[in-house]
């Protein structure tokens, strides 16, 4: 156990030696994550965009329709930053991108609502900003149906109905909402907590298949594995200890942006916090291994890892729900580790449920860590003979 200690941790030395010896190291490994952590913290430090630019073209201009303008741009989500005299001008500045939509107040309006008619107030949105349309569209409805309640209940007081009867003539149904495990419906705690570690792990696996792809490039995958005593199992642990210490750290840097800083619901003691980072990290310095073991050619494989990073985005199922997706890609959903601790962090940290409902989560991390075993012979034949190979070409 000594000897084997000894001979990881020479490894280890030779590969802080060359680590330290280039600055594209330091750059990957640590500077740029720790970019695009700050990055994407301070992004939507708000938790959620606010005033949004909109007009009102007030076709009515009397003393109610100026009543309801100044209700809209009071909502915290909507900004009134003109005052526009026709759909067709509003309509040009929705296209120029000045405005995410407009309302209007129709002619007659407030005659309409003194003679009991029924007014149509239209707001028009660019939903093609889905956040902003999606935002908007909710907060124009609430507001417009609170006036158009306001309305009909001052109308009925002025008539001398009871307060108990107006109420369950305006809302003969009252609703009691929860917004679970977010309730201040914060974007942080959806998006953020998604973009970092998919940022983190694109570092993870180009940096692993960069620091082994590089020893058969530069023709010193030889001394590596001498240096190990000809062991792939020495050469490989050696050689990725220091990256996953560094990223380690690096993730729960990044965890402190989440939970301390942005102050994102955390529901589970550090140690699990602790576990499940270092096992995201293993996770995908495992697929990195599998990625020059399988492409040797360092070009190869880090095009490989680099497009399976992606994938992760689009296919780990928070973009877009698994259920809705083709049954080959919830299949496929499965095969990226992120997905596996992002509902560590939905189910454990976020919502604080037992360990039971997140242990498979857990047991899929695992079995990435098992992948590099499918190549493992293929690597040190790549290591010892590509290298010997090339070699003998450059002679």
């Amino acid at each position: 156990m000594k000897l084997l200690i000894t001979s990881i941790w020479e490894v280890a030395k030779r590969e802080v030696t060359r680590m330290s010896s280039r600055g594209i190291y330091i750059i990957v490994v640590l500077v740029l994550p720790i970019l695009s952590i700050l990055f994407f913290s301070s992004l939507l430090k708000e938790g959620v965009p606010t005033k949004m630019p909109i007009a009102i073209v007030d076709l009515d201009n009397t003393a109610t329709s100026r009543k309801i303008a100044r209700a809209i741009d009071v909502t915290p989500l909507s900004n009134v930053t003109k005052y526009l005299q026709s759909e067709t001008e509003a309509m040009s500045e929705l296209r120029t991108g000045n405005i995410y939509g407009f309302v209007v107040l129709p002619q007659n309006l407030q005659a309409d609502i003194f003679a009991s008619h029924q007014p149509v107030i239209s707001y028009y949105y660019h939903n093609g900003f889905l956040i902003a349309g999606g935002l908007m569209q909710n907060d124009l409805t609430l507001i417009l149906h609170t006036l158009s309640g306001g309305i009909n209940i001052q109308k009925r007081e002025a008539m001398g109905q009871q307060e108990d009867y107006i109420l369950s003539q305006v809302q003969p149904i009252q609703l009691n909402t929860h917004q679970l495990f977010n309730p201040t419906a914060s974007y942080p705690v959806y998006i953020s907590t998604i973009i970092l570690p998919i940022m983190l792990q694109l570092f993870i696996l180009l940096m692993t298949v960069y620091c082994i792809g590089i020893e058969i490039k530069e023709y010193t995958s030889r001394d590596w594995l001498r240096l190990s005593d000809k062991s792939i199992f020495i050469a490989l642990t050696g050689k990725l200890l220091p990256y996953t210490i560094i990223f380690f750290f690096v993730m729960m840097f990044q965890n402190f942006m989440l939970y301390k800083v942005i102050h994102i619901p955390m529901h589970t003691s550090l140690g699990w916090l602790m576990l499940g980072s270092l096992m995201f990290v293993l996770a995908y310095q495992a697929i990195g291994v599998f990625c020059i073991g399988l492409l040797p050619m360092m070009r190869h494989s880090l095009n490989m890892a680099a497009f399976y990073g992606i994938l992760a985005l689009t296919l780990c199922g928070f973009s877009f729900p698994i259920d809705a997706m083709p049954p080959v890609f919830q299949y496929w959903a499965s095969g990226f580790p992120v997905r596996h601790y992002m509902y560590i962090f939905q189910s454990q940290i976020l919502a604080g449920f037992e360990l039971k409902y997140s242990i498979v989560s857990y047991l899929y991390l695992m079995i990435f860590l098992l992948l590099p075993l499918t190549i493992i012979r293929r690597l040190k034949s790549a290591l010892i003979y590509l290298n010997f190979i090339e070699n003998v070409h450059k002679t």
